[in-house]
C-alpha cells in the first residue's frame, strides 16, 4: 500500500492532467460557431441577429456541415412559420379583418414553401434554394398587406421578421450547397 502522501499526489497528478486535457481540447463549438459566423455573415441582415436565431437551436451547434445546418434551420423554419399560423388563424377568429386574412393565406404559403424545401434538401437544391426565397417573399408579402391597410399589428410583424431572417439564412445556405 502506497503511503498517503504518495496517493494524494498521484490523485492530484491525475485531476491536474484531466484539466489540463480539458482545458487544451477543442470544444466542438468552436467549429460549429465558425460554420455559424460563415454563414450569417454572408446574410443581407444583421449577423448578430442571424448567429443568435441559429444558437437558439441547440441543433445549430452540432451540425458539422451546411447540409446538416440546412436541415436543422429548416426544421426550426417549419416549426416557427407553424406556430406563426396557428397564431394567425386563432387571431383571426376574433378579429377578420382583410390584413389578417391576407396573413393567414400568406403563411399557409410559408409553410408549404418551407416543408417543400426540407423534402427537396437532398434532391433538388436549386429547387429548395427557390422554396426558401419564396417564403420570405410570402411573409413580405402579408406585412405588405398589414402596413397598406393602414393598421399596425406588432405580433404578426414581428413574426414576419423571423420568417424573413430564417428565409435569408436558408438561401445563404443552399446557395452554398448548389
Amino acid at each position: 500500500m502506497s503511503p498517503p502522501s504518495q496517493t494524494h499526489a498521484l490523485i492530484l497528478s491525475a485531476i491536474s492532467l484531466s484539466l489540463l486535457l480539458l482545458v487544451n481540447s477543442p470544444l466542438p463549438t468552436t467549429a460549429t460557431s465558425q460554420l455559424i459566423e460563415s454563414v450569417c455573415n454572408q446574410t443581407s441582415i444583421s449577423s448578430s441577429k442571424c448567429v443568435k436565431l441559429l444558437e437558439s437551436d441547440p441543433r445549430s451547434s452540432s451540425a458539422t456541415n451546411l447540409h446538416d445546418l440546412a436541415k436543422v434551420v429548416l426544421e426550426a423554419a417549419i416549426t416557427n412559420s407553424t406556430d406563426s399560423l396557428s397564431f394567425i388563424n386563432k387571431m383571426l377568429k376574433n378579429n377578420s379583418t382583410e390584413p389578417i386574412k391576407k396573413c393567414a393565406f400568406w403563411y399557409e404559403a410559408v409553410v408549404g414553401s418551407f416543408n417543400s424545401a426540407l423534402k427537396e434538401l437532398d434532391e433538388d437544391i436549386e429547387t429548395a434554394n427557390y422554396d426558401v426565397k419564396i417564403a420570405g417573399d410570402d411573409a413580405n408579402n402579408c406585412e405588405t398587406s398589414i402596413a397598406s391597410s393602414g393598421v399596425k399589428i406588432p405580433s404578426i410583424s414581428s413574426r414576419n421578421d423571423i420568417i424573413k431572417l430564417y428565409s435569408d439564412i436558408l438561401f445563404v445556405i443552399t446557395n452554398k450547397l448548389d
